[in-house]
């Protein structure tokens, strides 16, 4: 069905010098290109269409379009199925290369699948990229005091704006609302009347908006790590990567081996961050002699629970910082910053206006479980300063209750969207089912160093959603899995 709907596209956009122009200016429209003019190579063995949606930046003023890259990965052979639109994460983290590896999406076999660059992120045109801030991040990273690395930060953003602003783009126009409107306009010009969504992150947030919005366009659901509209994100997550360094510790006690390299880990690893609180561990770096002094909220930030990997390394980094040596902790310590495409300014114009605005900005101590003065924010304070977006309707932060049926997929040890936030969006979805994935971390789904269980999950109910949601049996996958895998040998010093 979307096949024939892109093949008269493309007629349409080749034909006579009168249908081009006509082509030309209706938005939206779908604009075809040659696959070896796309930004990513869809294997040649598989069918595919790619080309660009034209959208208005700002549908209220219409007087500026822009350009959102689009591959569609083909079935086999043509399905009447709903396709899957993949809406991946950040705000602001590219989107493309999925279309390089259908393979690894087990529905490809049966379904089209649809990878669609959000607008302003790597590849859109324009995409919000700052390089100004890149650099920012790089220059902060050793530096203790909080006011200088916010006076680096504020000024590269302002730049970043500045320039932005000045090649004609209006950053306002650059929230999930305009994005679940692009995904309303793709479907339409592609002939697809209904989707089944599988978000990831950020993505998730989108995917929920497209259900209170869009509900006619929105066949089924799958959520991997939900953000649901309600949650204040800078406000709990340094609550939040506190309780998943709890996890860890009391994961730890109970493995045998973990717990012998490790003993009273938990204990000794907060005691560790308290300490440095009170005085910091200076730590000479190797290449410029300087010396930096790690408090405790610097410490825990070097713990990195965002991958299978980093969570088998946890425990002994956390043992690492609990001993405070300091010649143990400067291998830990991140040399540079390196940018991949990630674009920034799309960051700072959808959290900005969407989170910030609405958060107690709870980043220093105060009651409950924190982790000092580590940085709660996804955006650094001093850029949302300097952004100058406005802030979206209240409504934007509600509950999304549909009946539209859903999957939301948690990792045990999440520190960014923790089960707690997947069990808080289902009590409004009322055909829907969460499963937490033992011992899994952000994303499961797609963590390719994992063992599959969650993309498995996912694949058996994108086949047959309300037939899964009714079938109340835990997935095989998830029946006597093994606990996580520790790393237990001793750091040593380099």
């Amino acid at each position: 069905m979307i096949l024939r709907r892109l093949a008269v596209l493309a007629v349409v956009a080749c034909g006579s010098p009168g249908q081009a122009s006509v082509q030309a200016q209706s938005v939206p429209r779908f604009e075809p290109v040659d696959r070896s003019e796309f930004p990513v190579a869809v294997p040649a063995s598989r069918r595919a269409t790619v080309g660009y949606l034209v959208v208005w930046e700002d549908r209220s003023t219409r007087s500026a379009t822009i350009r959102l890259p689009v591959a569609v990965v083909h079935a086999p052979e043509p399905s009447e199925l709903e396709p899957v639109l993949l809406i991946t994460g950040g705000p602001g983290s590219g989107s493309l290369t999925p279309a390089a590896y259908p393979g690894a999406y087990p529905w490809t076999a049966e379904r089209d699948f649809v990878v669609f660059g959000q607008r302003g992120t790597q590849h859109a045109q324009p995409a919000l990229e700052c390089p100004e801030l890149e650099k920012a991040f790089g220059d902060v990273l050793n530096r203790e005091d909080r006011d200088a690395r916010y006076e680096i930060l504020g000024a590269a953003a302002r730049t970043c704006r500045e320039r932005l602003r000045g090649s004609g783009v209006d950053l306002s126009a650059y929230h999930t609302d305009a994005i679940t409107e692009d995904v309303d306009d793709l479907a339409s010009v592609l002939g697809i009347s209904r989707l089944i969504l599988f978000g990831l992150s950020y993505g998730t947030r989108v995917a929920l908006d497209l259900a209170r919005d869009f509900p006619e366009r929105v066949a089924a659901m799958v959520l991997d790590s939900p953000l649901p509209p309600d949650v204040q994100y800078d406000d709990e997550s340094a609550v939040n990567f506190r309780n998943a360094l709890e996890a860890v510790a009391s994961a730890c006690s109970e493995d045998t081996a973990c717990d012998a390299a490790y003993p009273d880990l938990r204990n000794r690893f907060f005691a560790g961050l308290d300490a440095a609180e009170a005085a910091p561990v200076a730590v000479r770096l190797q290449d410029s002699g300087h010396v930096l002094q790690l408090d405790g909220a610097r410490l825990a930030s070097l713990i990195d629970l965002g991958s299978p990997g980093g969570l088998r390394l946890a425990p002994q980094r956390m043992a690492i910082i609990a001993e405070g040596d300091p010649e143990l902790l400067r291998p830990l310590l991140p040399q540079s910053y390196s940018g991949s495409g990630f674009a920034w300014g799309m960051r700072a114009s959808v959290w900005c206006a969407e989170a910030w605005p609405f958060s107690e900005r709870a980043e220093a101590s105060g009651p409950g479980p924190t982790l000092g003065g580590y940085e709660s924010a996804a955006v650094s304070p001093p850029i949302c300063r300097e952004w100058g977006v406005p802030r979206r309707p209240g409504e934007f932060t509600r509950p999304v209750s549909t009946d539209i049926p859903t999957l939301l997929i948690a990792g045990e040890f999440d520190p960014a969207t923790p089960p707690e936030w997947a069990h808080r969006a289902a009590t409004s979805l009322s055909n829907s089912r969460v499963l937490v994935i033992s011992g899994a971390t952000h994303t499961p789904s797609v963590q390719w160093d994992g063992d599959g269980c969650a993309m498995s999950v996912a694949t058996d109910f994108v086949a047959h959603p309300e037939r899964w949601l009714a079938d109340s049996d835990v997935p095989a996958c998830m029946i006597n899995r093994s606990d996580v895998e520790f790393e237990v040998e001793a750091a040593s010093a380099q």
